[in-house]
């Protein structure tokens, strides 16, 4: 996993952090552990050099529990504390009570900052608790935060074991003096307030029993009923045959496989209600799994007495159902057989079953299609409940994704394309604009950019301040070789992002595709005074000083590099080959280039191509042709003969070969 980006608003800087959660999403949703499946541990402190004992088991702590957050409270006001645990599988969350019986004492303190010089939650103080005959007082630190991702009681907890007086209580205030409080006795919970010298008594709130409901869960089993949100698309069907299935009616999809037992079983139920099946508004279409011929498929189906309307499906089919049906559960399991869906005659989907499903519930779930989404939800829900947010939009992009994670880019820009031409697939604006946005995305992975572009004009009616939009856009303009509207859209966005160092970049590549060099230079310049600790920005800015004539400049920024990022070796080799090679005689330094290119040397103990090459254009322009002969003889052994490196090697060899030393003619030696 990478470190969370710096700046959020370079795009670059993303996207390592963006990969490593996707491949952690991804173990998750194939309920694989990243973790081992450890169950949880609690370990007893034995108190003898440094031992612990585990007593997981004994105390009823080895859950197997993907656990990741705890949190301390005294949640019965006992005098000991319980622990509120929070985990990624189910249940998300548990009461660990604490019931262990105990003589001991303890202390609870809760305290309130003066809201001036301290906040008043108290964070960040320092408490001493001192008792009587004790001169080493135990300590507590009033933290926002603790463990991971969760946040312990705001009151500090001190165990006193046997200890029965305390003689005071000093706090250290954050932005305030220590304060020293008396009065307090144990087994109470006190208020300390700053700028008072007394600790106040809480009485604790007199507590109720409660025992816990038993949810009424339904049995677990292998077969699953999905209602999806509304407004989501299936998509296309294609047969073996490449045909393509166009839904006209309401339909029940059902993927099927002439080795599968439950198959025929549930194709021998349908068949001994054929009449009730004509009777009912919906079109039952079969599409078998399996790669034979046709009149395999028809004479097993015939045996059953099965005459619904059948075909076999293309793996393309195939593959995008699973996807469809992966995108709408966290679960991403393979898509079982027998599996069918029920979708309207608009083409929305209704239902998924995985496993055989009875006549009755697809015609009593066919009546959600004039649901609405708050009854659609409703219906999903296995048990009773509250719901206490409105119901989520469908988005296509869920399975589009699937089927990119799938490496099938044409497949997710049929379905994203043939999803947002039905009209049921709405959302926010801003989720009309990113889906646009994504299908602006393929279309240009794919090379189709005129149709990338036509994606992103949706997309900007939608999102016209989306920085994502306006930078693809100008892409795209770019590509089709558009510069007018190309510069255009870059002079919007700037207006716009004017501290984003990523456009000033964008400005840099267009004017640089149509050698506009000085105002191409200038845009990268901006850039690199954006984010001037990034070596790799400055280096590029290097290159481009070098090219448009400005040596000194050139050198000016690898100095700098190096300065602040002094491992950063590209930008060494560029210097010690300035110094060496650059046709102005006042730019050149021979012996800085030649101790710049023996450093390199070292560093990488001669295993670099590149950095001997340095070496051997800073020995050839002291005049140790020799030296720079054999040096670069051995790198040209090394690298392949058709690499730029190869080729820069033969050329340079040509030269020295005559006693002449390497001079660079693509650095103008003056601005242009």
């Amino acid at each position: 996993m990478s470190q969370s980006p710096i700046a959020s608003n370079n795009l670059g800087s993303l996207s390592k952090y963006q990969q490593g959660w996707r491949a952690l999403n991804r173990l998750l949703h194939e309920n694989k552990s990243f973790s081992g499946r450890e169950t949880n541990n609690a370990f007893l402190n034995c108190g003898e050099e440094g031992r612990f004992a585990d007593i997981s088991t004994a105390i009823g702590w080895d859950f197997a529990d993907d656990a990741r957050a705890i949190g301390a409270i005294d949640w019965d006001w006992d005098g000991d504390l319980d622990l509120w645990v929070s985990n990624r599988t189910a249940p998300r969350i548990r009461l660990l009570k604490n019931n262990l019986k105990s003589d001991a004492s303890f202390l609870g303190l809760h305290l309130i900052g003066d809201g001036k010089q301290t906040n008043r939650d108290g964070i960040g103080a320092r408490v001493e608790l001192y008792l009587k005959g004790q001169k080493t007082p135990l300590l507590r630190t009033r933290h926002a935060g603790q463990s991971f991702l969760s946040q312990s009681s705001r009151w500090l907890h001190f165990g006193l074991g046997n200890y029965q007086e305390i003689e005071h209580v000093t706090v250290q205030w954050p932005g305030g003096k220590k304060e020293t409080f008396s009065g307090l006795q144990a087994n109470g919970f006190y208020d300390l307030y700053q700028g008072r010298v007394k600790a106040v008594k809480r009485r604790p709130p007199t507590i109720t029993p409660k025992q816990p409901s038993t949810a009424d869960l339904p049995l677990q089993t292998e077969i699953a009923r999905i209602i999806p949100p509304a407004g989501h698309a299936i998509p296309q069907l294609s047969t073996q045959s490449e045909e393509t299935i166009q839904i006209k009616k309401n339909s029940l999809i059902s993927f099927w496989s002439r080795t599968c037992p439950h198959c025929e079983k549930e194709l021998t139920s349908w068949a001994s209600e054929k009449e009730r099946w004509a009777q009912a508004d919906i079109e039952v279409l079969l599409l078998s799994t399996d790669q034979e011929s046709p009149e395999q498929c028809n004479a097993f189906l015939k045996k059953l007495g099965i005459d619904f309307k059948s075909a076999r499906a293309s793996n393309q089919t195939i593959e995008i159902f699973d996807a469809l049906q992966a995108s709408l559960v966290d679960l991403w399991l393979p898509i079982p057989l027998p599996s069918s869906f029920l979708v309207s005659n608009e083409g929305e989907l209704l239902a998924i079953y995985r496993g055989p499903v009875s006549r009755e519930q697809v015609l009593s779930d066919l009546q959600l299609s004039t649901a609405d989404a708050s009854q659609r939800r409703k219906s999903a829900s296995p048990f009773q409940g509250r719901w206490v947010e409105k119901p989520l939009a469908s988005n296509p992009q869920r399975t589009t994704r699937q089927l990119l994670q799938r490496n099938q880019l044409d497949a997710a820009i049929a379905y994203l394309s043939f999803a947002l031409s039905k009209p049921f697939v709405k959302g926010t604006e801003f989720d009309r604009g990113d889906n646009y946005l994504l299908m602006g995305q393929l279309f240009g992975q794919a090379g189709k950019t005129k149709k990338a572009l036509m994606a992103l004009k949706q997309a900007y009616s939608f999102l016209p301040y989306d920085i994502r939009v306006l930078r693809l856009l100008l892409t795209a303009y770019r590509e089709l070789d558009d510069y007018p509207n190309a510069q255009k859209t870059l002079t919007e966005a700037l207006n716009r992002y004017p501290e984003n160092p990523d456009l000033y970049q964008d400005g840099f590549d267009l004017e640089k595709q149509y050698s506009h060099h000085k105002l191409a230079l200038s845009y990268l310049d901006k850039s690199v005074q954006l984010e001037p600790q990034n070596p790799k920005l400055r280096f590029q800015l290097v290159q481009a000083l070098l090219r448009a004539g400005q040596a000194r400049q050139a050198i000016e920024n690898s100095k700098k590099i190096l300065r602040s990022h002094p491992k950063y070796l590209p930008a060494a080799n560029q210097l010690s080959r300035i110094f060496s090679t650059h046709p102005d005689e006042t730019i050149r330094s021979p012996q800085e280039a030649l101790i710049l290119a023996e450093r390199l040397c070292q560093i990488t103990q001669n295993r670099d191509a590149a950095h001997l090459v340095a070496l051997g254009l800073a020995n050839a322009n002291l005049g140790r042709f020799n030296n720079a002969k054999e040096i670069l003889a051995r790198v040209q052994k090394a690298v392949p003969e058709d690499s730029l490196l190869g080729k820069e090697v033969s050329k340079c060899l040509k030269v020295i070969d005559q006693n002449q030393p390497v001079r660079n003619d693509q650095w103008p030696s003056s601005p242009e």
